[in-house]
C-alpha cells in the first residue's frame, strides 16, 4: 500500500508541476497551453484526492492521513530531486513509476 501511495504521489506531483509554465518549458518542446495546464493541475489534485481516499480506506481515519502525508512528503522530495537533476527524463520516470504502481495493485489488494 505504501508503494502504491508513493507512486500515486509522484504521478500527482508530476501533473501538478507540468501544469506550471516554467516546468512545462523545461520538459516539453511544444509551447505552453493554459487550458492544458488547467487539466494537468486538475488531474494532479484528483490523484492526490484518490491517494488520500485509498490511505483512509486502508488504514482508517486514525492512521491513514498520517501515512498519506508521509508518502506525500517523500514523493514531493523525489519529484523535486528528479526535476532538478533530469528534467527531460522526469516524465519517463513518472510513467515508469505509475506502471510499477499498476503492477503492484494485485499485491496490495490481494
Amino acid at each position: 500500500m505504501l508503494w502504491f501511495g508513493l507512486c500515486l504521489g509522484v504521478a500527482a506531483w508530476c501533473l501538478l508541476s507540468l501544469g506550471l509554465e516554467k516546468h512545462h518549458q523545461q520538459v516539453f518542446a511544444w509551447p505552453f497551453n493554459p487550458s492544458r495546464a488547467r487539466w494537468l493541475r486538475a488531474a494532479g489534485w484528483l490523484l492526490l484526492a484518490v491517494d488520500f481516499a485509498l490511505f483512509v480506506s486502508g488504514w482508517g481515519w486514525a492512521q491513514g492521513p498520517i501515512f498519506w502525508f508521509a508518502t506525500l512528503i517523500v514523493s514531493a522530495l523525489a519529484w523535486t530531486l528528479l526535476m532538478t537533476m533530469a528534467p527531460k527524463a522526469s516524465t519517463k520516470v513518472a510513467a515508469l513509476v505509475v506502471l510499477s504502481a499498476l503492477v503492484s495493485i494485485p499485491v496490495w489488494a490481494g
